[in-house]
């Protein structure tokens, strides 16, 4: 039986071997290319990532790229870290204005 090879994904420039690294990292364009040319799903695949895979299998390829983005966002639960993100750039440029 051939041996499964993982490969690691190319997010944001950096590789990828995890879901944590994968949230990290989250790229709308690369997440969207490897959505569509199907490295995604291969990737979930080889690592073992089954309810990731069976969610994002289950996208319909015909919407929109906007409620494709959407849809990874909920898979991959970034959407979380991207409001914090957004919290601490408001926070951070309010801080600058003042200290200015």
């Amino acid at each position: 039986m051939a041996k499964t090879i993982k490969f690691n994904l190319i997010l944001d420039n950096y590789p990828v071997r995890t879901i944590e690294g994968l949230q990290e990292h989250f790229s709308i364009e690369d997440m969207l290319k490897y959505f569509e040319n199907g490295l995604l799903l291969r990737w979930l695949n080889v690592r073992g990532y089954d309810e990731q895979y069976t969610a994002v299998e289950a996208i319909d390829k015909s919407l929109d790229r906007k409620e494709i983005v959407t849809s990874l966002v909920k898979i991959f639960e970034v959407a979380e870290m991207m409001q914090t993100l957004k919290k601490l750039l408001v926070f951070l440029y309010t801080w600058m204005k003042k200290k200015n």
